[in-house]
């Protein structure tokens, strides 16, 4: 047994040998036929040197497997199984040669794969993963033979599966069957029902250790580098809640109409209006509101009313029949309201050389005090 499995093995070296000259013959020929521009050396990759010892140990740990299968000899299977297992290699070690053959040939364009994995291009590498993949279901393809050849000539006994749910569970349980119940039985006795020492769930085990290596974990992240802290998560938080504020207040400002407006007081907004004023409003009533062709916007006389709504109305519809055209097109209702604010603040400033008024005394309607009334309502006692 011993000459023939020396013999087997010296076999598979000598397939192993053919099969890989031969495959860099066909990788010399490739790259011979292909156009080379710039090709970087994949030996100074260490990304290259990991998949190659990672594709060694596979091949060897498949020789080894295929050396027992070959020892088993006498079987039936294990002839099948001799003469396909070097055709597996043969394409196995060619499909390595390909894979050189590839990175020769390839030009090497700069990205940011090429600059983490050296000189080996995105095709290399995924055909190289490619291989150990290929290696790793040979391996098990393999292991799963041999098992099967074990059992079928006697030398090992047929185990019950480990990945039935059956098993899983009793695994995770440790349960006691029934008929045990005594190994594990204390003498404490309470009414009849007697307490059992059994050991924790292993679910529950393993559920404590995880909770203990995430705290490790988190106080080593949060207390020595670069966790952010319960004051930096807070600012970031606030600095997120005005980020979220100011596109809802965008949101808000766009969606407003002449039954929504309301007039501004900020010093930003009366600003922008007041800019928005000069550029579109000031040919037509003047560079302080004291009226030209259009009326005079710092009166108490109005035409079509002098309240925040009305002259956003007017802003947007214009009157066309009075030489007012409408802005809806042109300007945003944000930038509306801007403008109806900052005419609003016009009132009473009586500019140089006003214009003679027109229309009517706009009187602003009377709003109700709903503050003392919510006071009263909420100072009721009930009795």
């Amino acid at each position: 047994m011993n000459s023939l499995k020396k013999l087997a093995f010296n076999k598979w070296l000598l397939l192993l040998l053919f099969t890989f000259l031969l495959s860099n013959v066909n990788a010399q020929a490739v790259a011979q036929n292909a156009v080379v521009s710039l090709t970087p050396n994949i030996l100074a990759s260490p990304l290259f040197w990991v998949f190659a010892f990672a594709i060694l140990g596979l091949l060897l740990v498949i020789i080894a497997i295929g050396g027992v299968l070959v020892g088993l000899v006498n079987n039936k299977i294990a002839k099948q199984f001799k003469n396909t297992l070097p055709i597996i290699f043969f394409f196995f070690i060619l499909g390595i040669g390909s894979s050189q053959a590839q990175t020769v040939s390839s030009t090497v364009a700069p990205n940011p794969i090429t600059q983490i994995a050296g000189a080996l291009d995105p095709t290399t590498i995924m055909i190289l993963i490619l291989v150990v993949a290929i290696e790793l279901f040979v391996i098990l393809y393999l292991f799963a033979i041999l098992q099967k050849m074990l059992i079928a000539l006697g030398y090992k006994t047929k185990a019950e599966s480990k990945w039935t749910y059956a098993a899983i569970m009793k695994r995770m349980t440790k349960a006691i069957p029934l008929d045990r119940e005594a190994e594990v039985a204390t003498d404490h006795n309470y009414d009849g029902i007697i307490e059992l020492d059994n050991s924790l769930p292993p679910w529950w085990v393993y559920m404590f250790y995880g909770t203990i290596i995430f705290a490790i974990t988190y106080m080593i992240y949060f207390n020595f580098f670069d966790g952010p802290t319960q004051k930096m998560e807070y600012d970031t938080e606030v600095a997120q809640a005005l980020v979220n504020k100011n596109e809802f207040l965008k949101k808000a400002a766009a969606s407003v109409d002449e039954t929504s407006v309301v007039s501004l007081t900020d010093a930003a907004a009366l600003a922008k209006g007041k800019s928005s004023f000069i550029t579109k409003c000031a040919t037509c009533h003047g560079q302080h509101g004291e009226g030209l062709v259009g009326p005079n916007l710092t009166d108490a006389y109005w035409i079509h009313g002098g309240g925040i709504k009305d002259i956003f109305k007017t802003i947007k519809y214009g009157w066309p029949e009075k030489g007012m055209i409408s802005w809806e097109s042109q300007i945003m209702p944000m930038e509306m309201q801007q403008i109806a604010s900052y005419i609003i603040t016009l009132k009473g400033t009586n500019p140089a050389n006003p214009k003679a008024p027109q229309g009517t005394i706009y009187v602003e309607a009377a709003t109700v005090d709903t503050t003392a009334k919510a006071v009263a309502i909420d100072s009721l006692k009930v009795l």
